[in-house]
């Protein structure tokens, strides 16, 4: 089973998290149970996705649903449960409880991200401006620099990235908001020209399922990130 996923969303999916990330083991860990041999490749996400659609792999993960990809691709159930906040540099003025709060402001999104839909129509009606940056590492730079405004990111992916950056001066170069902007799931995705595509997905969501009703997977999640760490799903 080929299987490719990104290389900066530390701690759910990087090379350099131990066993590859927490939603990586727990992946490959299903597969393992269904009775494959997994080939893992760590890509920008917008490769990851195009390999999948052309069929030179046969998933990717964990990847939010959009309207444009559910075109191509097929989703399994949620695999991540996921809250989404709005980092800002630390000090900054701009206070947010609502996606109003940014209108006027700049945000950065990391190359292969989804844009949230509570934030589209701002954009396209030019009240926020948008630019995108190679990883999530370049945003939080930019947000530092003040080259963006705000970044939105899961605070386990934003505080990894910026502990990596700055290390105990994290907390003193960039803030997460109080209230999140959202909560998302997130799910493992096959190609709708994949032959056996529907097959693989019914069958990965048993076999999660089945490894969610044993305590394998809140195993994975606490031994990776601590007992507190397992999210609703």
């Amino acid at each position: 089973m080929k299987l490719v996923t990104g290389f900066d969303y530390a701690p759910y999916a990087s090379p350099n998290s131990p066993s590859g990330g927490v939603i990586t083991e727990i992946v490959t860990t299903v597969f393992s149970e269904m009775g494959y041999r997994v080939n893992l490749g760590y890509y920008p996400w917008n490769r990851a996705l195009k390999r999948v659609d052309r069929l030179n792999s046969d998933a990717t993960f964990p990847f939010a649903y959009t309207v444009d990809r559910a075109a191509k691709f097929l989703y399994s159930d949620p695999i991540h449960h996921i809250k989404l906040s709005v980092f800002q540099k630390s000090g900054s003025e701009n206070n947010y409880s609502k996606p109003d709060d940014l209108i006027g402001l700049t945000g950065c999104e990391p190359l292969g991200y989804k844009t949230e839909v509570e934030l589209v129509g701002l954009i396209e009606a030019k009240k926020i401006n948008r630019f995108r940056a190679e990883s999530v590492e370049d945003c939080l730079q930019g947000v530092a620099s003040g080259r963006a405004d705000f970044v939105v990111l899961s605070p386990s992916v934003a505080w990894a990235a910026a502990n990596k950056l700055w290390k105990d001066k994290a907390k003193d170069i960039i803030s997460e908001a109080k209230v999140p902007l959202k909560t998302s799931t997130e799910h493992l995705i096959i190609s709708k020209k994949h032959p056996n595509g529907q097959g693989l997905i019914t069958e990965f969501n048993a076999t999660f399922l089945r490894l969610k009703a044993k305590g394998v997977v809140e195993g994975i999640w606490t031994r990776h990130l601590g007992k507190d760490a397992y999210p609703f799903m």
